[in-house]
């Protein structure tokens, strides 16, 4: 059985991954300068981040448009794969599950089709994708695999700081008339942020200074992680490797890492993140 895996390019799997691990890609679109980008293919991702803040109206995105999604599994049919596997990301971020959904009516009768809810996002619906590549090495099955995705995702955790609290201003995030959010511009905080099932992305308080906000995030880590279970770690950002490398070291003082990996914040993230910000993804191991 020839399994297709599909995910979305918001999950900051790095593109040669795709490429080498032949995974399909549903990629939203950002809007900006009167011009629409998919945000992977047709994204200068350096460009746009250092260009962010200064952008006036701030850029939108929108999920996969429902032709590419057909696209992505017409593709997949002539490549001659018997089965389709999509993680997809969380339904209160994106309506993009909606569009696979729509999608898969026009080839139902061509192809099996698993459309699975990761209810995570980021670095969090990532891991779950790495996860499943090394399963589909195994020769699991789809069954297999959504029993195993099942099985970890309320241990798979993802927290992350912003630069502060503009970008979440701009990209309507937080309202800039409230007390609180005046009150973090005054003092330039930086925003926490964690990922979870229930909520998708949630604001999780602020830090003082960057060394202020890790400490708080490592403080998180030991609460939502289970320091009995070996984590692969991954570290993403949005142009700030030594942010990144300092909240990876500490990471690993409090935790088990069996593997590292260092990806790159995609750019719908980073319009409601900032440039700067930085965020880790802590994973249970799969078996060997």
């Amino acid at each position: 059985m020839k399994i297709k895996l599909i995910t979305d390019a918001s999950c900051l799997i790095p593109q040669e991954t795709y490429e080498k691990e032949d995974i399909g890609i549903f990629e939203s679109v950002i809007m900006y300068e009167d011009k629409e980008f998919r945000e992977l293919t047709e994204l200068n991702r350096e460009e746009f981040l250092n260009k962010l803040s200064s952008f006036d109206p701030y850029p939108s995105s929108t999920q996969v448009p429902a032709k590419d999604a057909l696209d992505v599994y017409n593709k997949t049919i002539e490549d001659g794969y018997d089965e389709i596997l999509y993680l997809g990301l969380a339904a209160t971020v994106s309506s993009q599950l909606n569009v696979a959904r729509l999608a898969t009516k026009y080839v139902k009768d061509k192809i099996k089709i698993t459309i699975y809810p990761t209810e995570l996002v980021s670095g969090s619906q990532g891991s779950m994708v790495y996860n499943t590549i090394k399963l589909l090495k195994q020769n699991k099955t789809v069954e297999e695999i959504v029993s195993y995705l099942d099985s970890i995702k309320e241990k798979i955790y993802t927290i992350g700081v912003a630069v502060d609290m503009d970008s979440l201003f701009k990209s309507g995030r937080v309202k800039k008339g409230s007390v609180k959010g005046i009150m973090a511009t005054l003092l330039n905080m930086k925003p926490l942020a964690e990922i979870n099932t229930k909520d998708g992305v949630i604001g999780v308080g602020a830090g003082t200074s960057f060394k202020s906000a890790i400490a708080k995030m490592i403080e998180k880590i030991k609460e939502n992680t289970d320091p009995d279970l070996t984590y692969n770690l991954f570290m993403a950002d949005a142009l700030n490797p030594e942010l990144m490398k300092q909240y990876e070291e500490e990471v690993k003082k409090v935790r088990k890492i069996n593997e590292i990996h260092h990806w790159e914040m995609s750019p719908v993230m980073a319009m409601s993140t900032g440039k700067g910000a930085v965020t880790a993804t802590l994973c249970p191991s799969v078996e060997e």
